[in-house]
């Protein structure tokens, strides 16, 4: 098998760097030899390779000189480099209501649109939980029908106790849960708002 061979004639300090830095890039880890008479070139390439944690031997003849530099660790392709891994979707978050409508503007477009935002939670979603204003819809019919269609899907449907007592409403047979657990998460910015 042949070595690569690099003649170090008549170059700078700058130019041999570069030429070593493309062989290397070019033919990583393979062996190599390197032939040149500058002893100013030999100095920088020796420490230039020991850097990258080549092992160098060398070797005088006459006035020139030969670096003999031992195979290297080839680097190991990423598999990663190869085919991007496909993205991972976000975990849904829990959601946090605390309104009956979107607001400002009409309250009854405003509630339209919560309701067909409602519908669209994804599975999977952990919980959703009625708290403040929100409580109000345990009085509409059409919200009653769209929060049972979620806990169909498997999506919890937990009420405030400290807003459902306020209110004095009932729970329309969704779980009362304390406030601390939803607070606490909000805090972190590990719930949704809306």
């Amino acid at each position: 098998m042949d070595i690569l061979t690099l003649e170090l004639l008549d170059v700078t300090v700058f130019q041999a760097l570069l030429e070593l830095r493309g062989l290397l890039n070019d033919h990583p880890g393979e062996p190599l030899r390197i032939q040149g008479e500058d002893d100013l070139v030999r100095v920088n390439v020796s420490g230039f390779l020991e850097k990258q944690g080549r092992t160098v031997r060398q070797v005088r003849q006459g006035a020139s000189w030969e670096l003999h530099v031992a195979q290297g660790a080839r680097p190991v392709p990423l598999a990663s480099a190869a085919a991007p891994a496909p993205p991972v979707a976000p975990t849904p978050r829990p959601v946090l209501l605390l309104r009956g409508a979107f607001s400002p503007g009409d309250r009854a477009l405003g509630r339209r649109l919560l309701l067909e935002t409602l519908s669209h939670l994804e599975s999977g979603t952990p919980w959703l939980c009625l708290a403040h204003q929100a409580v109000e819809l345990l009085e509409d019919p059409r919200a009653m029908a769209i929060l049972e269609g979620l806990k169909g899907r498997g999506i919890p449907v937990h009420v405030s106790a400290s807003s459902l007592a306020f209110g004095g409403q009932e729970t329309g047979g969704f779980d009362v849960v304390p406030d601390e657990g939803w607070q606490k998460l909000l805090i972190r910015g590990g719930v949704t708002v809306l």
